[in-house]
């Protein structure tokens, strides 16, 4: 454990993606499974990400899986998208999770209203406990779109429309999500640091060099806004999956 990472968090080094996503799709799956088997049905919330790919491979390739019985919702979604648009994070989820959960995801929609349905999309989140947080760390160290300097980790809202930092509009052009920065939409709808630390358990997946410094100052840094994802370790069940490259910056111990 990395020096002063708090004793909730757990982190685990992998050797590459596919490494950090099988291991990081096991715990998610232990905690479906355990879920659906104490209460019938389980609540998760996804993130949609390249950092999420091998993650969620391995997850829907779990037979144990019922995923007739998981309730889905993702983490933000960009103002301005057609929803079909297979840039959006919507589709993007859609696209990969199982024809027998497609029926409970709950999708982000913003259309013309996005404070309305950042309302209705409140309402859902909150009708419910959440059982499983299923995120990455942005470069910038934003966790869904809630971004350094535009973030509380007491907000007092479960999900808001915000105003997207250029660093995280130029990851998805890093990323080769869009050819240019100026086709990101420059605002989303996002759950807040609440909403994704509500759930009973948290998985993080994040791999990369360029995250480097995002995770090392999210585990070891000062615990504050300005780091958007050390609000992590203000939970008490949660692991952060690294590949070598991503957990780079970590003090050693």
């Amino acid at each position: 454990m990395p020096p002063g990472l708090a004793e909730g968090v757990s982190l685990r080094v992998g050797d590459g993606a596919d490494d950090v996503g099988r291991a990081a799709a096991a715990e998610a799956s232990r905690a479906i499974r355990d879920t659906i088997g104490t209460r019938g049905r389980a609540r998760v919330i996804f993130a949609s990400a390249p950092s999420q790919e091998s993650m969620l491979a391995a997850l829907v390739a779990d037979p144990d899986i019922d995923w007739s019985r998981v309730d889905a919702f993702h983490m933000d979604e960009y103002v301005g998208l057609h929803e079909s648009d297979p840039r959006s994070f919507g589709q993007w989820i859609e696209d990969r999770l199982p024809a027998s959960a497609l029926g409970s995801l709950e999708r982000i929609r913003p259309g013309t209203d996005a404070a309305r349905e950042a309302a209705r999309y409140a309402a859902l989140i909150s009708a419910a406990p959440v059982d499983l947080t299923c995120m990455g760390i942005g470069v910038n160290g934003h966790i869904a779109f809630n971004e350094p300097g535009d973030t509380r980790f007491d907000d007092p809202e479960r999900v808001r429309v915000v105003t997207l930092d250029p660093a995280s509009r130029q990851q998805q052009v890093d990323e080769a999500l869009f050819d240019h920065i100026d086709e990101v939409p420059a605002t989303a709808v996002t759950l807040t640091v609440p909403a994704l630390l509500a759930a009973r358990s948290v998985v993080v997946t994040v791999v990369g060099q360029p995250k480097s410094g995002a995770v090392a100052s999210a585990l070891t840094g000062p615990l504050d806004p300005s780091c958007p994802a050390s609000a992590i370790r203000m939970h008490a069940h949660a692991t952060v999956h690294a590949d070598v490259a991503a957990a780079s910056d970590i003090p050693a111990q």
